[in-house]
């Protein structure tokens, strides 16, 4: 795990350089069929990470948002994000960050996860059994007993996966619950693993977006699931996802089930 991390890390810095070197008010972006959008930056770290996974692991697979290889029978896949949060990129706004991930592909589960902020020079990983850290400090999760006085995060509607997160978002405001929308999930969710939220709810299908957050919130002490509560893959899509420090999981699903539509 410690060769795969090190991997990981060097990868994460490389995206960093280019990530800031297209960063600016003035980045040219263009839409996908999915309306969100797409910058050079993107594009390049893809590239770069997979040309870099086949240089080192040529019999892995690579999941990433905007190109994919999949190799035939092969054990592990690199799930990636090359930057998650591209609308807040696109326009100047310093709120994105790089994730990826090493899926088991016999279950769909992570055992390494990487997440770095090039902005605020945040990086956060986390290995099976090996504990989550930031910046090699060990984080924990959050031991908060209930949703009154803390914060959580969100990101899209969620009609997609059929759900809707107004009554959610309603039903946590009733509680006194704060609640923040990110243009980039894994900017707001990771915060769950650092201790300072105590949950983050993705309403979409992508496990790109989640793949490293499952490990690295896990080994932090919290819980993640899909939005009905259940386990999922991280190699493809799926219902949704529930971060949480476990304490308030299941008080976090029962608020987003009454949002299924």
């Amino acid at each position: 795990m410690e060769k795969y991390l090190e991997f990981a890390k060097s990868i994460a810095k490389e995206s960093a350089e280019i990530a800031l070197k297209y960063f600016s008010f003035e980045v040219d972006s263009t839409w996908k069929e999915d309306n969100t959008p797409l910058t050079i930056a993107d594009t390049e770290i893809n590239e770069l990470v997979i040309k870099r996974i086949n240089e080192a692991y040529p019999e892995h697979s690579i999941y990433g948002e905007e190109k994919s290889e999949i190799k035939e029978n092969s054990k592990y896949i690199w799930v990636c994000d090359p930057i998650d949060g591209t609308m807040a990129f696109s326009c100047g706004l310093p709120l994105f960050v790089f994730s990826i991930a090493l899926v088991d592909q016999s279950n769909g589960l992570p055992i390494l996860g990487l997440i770095n902020d090039p902005i605020m020079k945040n990086m956060y990983w986390a290995y099976k059994d090996g504990g989550a850290y930031r910046n090699g400090k060990k984080i924990f999760v959050s031991n908060d007993i209930a949703l009154k006085n803390t914060y959580l995060s969100t990101g899209a509607s969620g009609r997609a996966v059929g759900f809707s997160n107004l009554p959610f978002m309603k039903t946590l405001s009733e509680m006194k619950c704060a609640v923040m929308k990110y243009p980039s999930f894994i900017y707001g969710g990771i915060q769950v693993a650092n201790g300072k939220y105590v949950g983050a709810v993705f309403y979409a299908k992508a496990g790109h977006d989640v793949a490293a957050l499952k490990i690295i919130t896990e080994e932090a002490g919290g819980k993640v699931t899909d939005l009905n509560g259940d386990e999922r893959r991280y190699d493809q899509d799926g219902f949704g996802c529930i971060v949480s420090n476990g304490i308030l999981h299941k008080e976090i699903l029962d608020c987003v089930q009454r949002g299924k539509l």
